[in-house]
C-alpha cells in the first residue's frame, strides 16, 4: 500500500511539474508575441509565477489557474510590469502596463 502511495505521489509532482513547464512556456510565447505586436522588448525573456490558484469549471472540475508576472520596456532603460493568467492551456488574461494606458486581451477571471 506504500509503495502504490508514493508511486501516485511521484506521478503527481511529475504531472505538476511537467504542466508549470508547459503553461509557462505557453505565457512566455504569448507575452513575446503581445510585446512585439505593442513594439515594446520583453525584459529578460522570462515570466514567473506570482501565484497560483484553484479553479473550479462548470462542471466543477478543478484545475490551477497560473498568474505570472513579467517586465517590459519601452526605450530600452526604463521598467514596466505585465501579468499573465494562464488556465487549462489558454490566456484568460494579459496585460501591458504601459504609461500612456493599460493594454489589455482578455479579461480578468472571477
Amino acid at each position: 500500500m506504500k509503495i502504490l502511495l508514493a508511486i501516485a505521489s511521484l506521478f503527481a509532482v511529475a504531472w505538476y511539474w511537467q504542466d508549470s513547464l508547459r503553461s509557462r512556456e505557453f505565457a512566455l510565447k504569448k507575452c513575446r508575441s503581445l510585446c512585439e505586436e505593442h513594439n515594446v522588448q520583453l525584459l529578460d525573456q522570462s515570466v514567473h509565477v506570482a501565484r497560483l490558484r484553484l479553479g473550479k469549471t462548470s462542471r466543477h472540475n478543478l484545475f490551477i489557474r497560473r498568474f505570472y508576472a513579467f517586465e517590459f520596456s519601452i526605450a530600452g532603460v526604463d521598467r514596466h510590469h505585465g501579468v499573465a493568467v494562464v488556465s487549462r492551456d489558454r490566456m484568460e488574461y494579459l496585460s501591458l502596463l504601459h504609461p500612456e494606458g493599460e493594454i489589455i486581451e482578455g479579461s480578468l477571471p472571477n
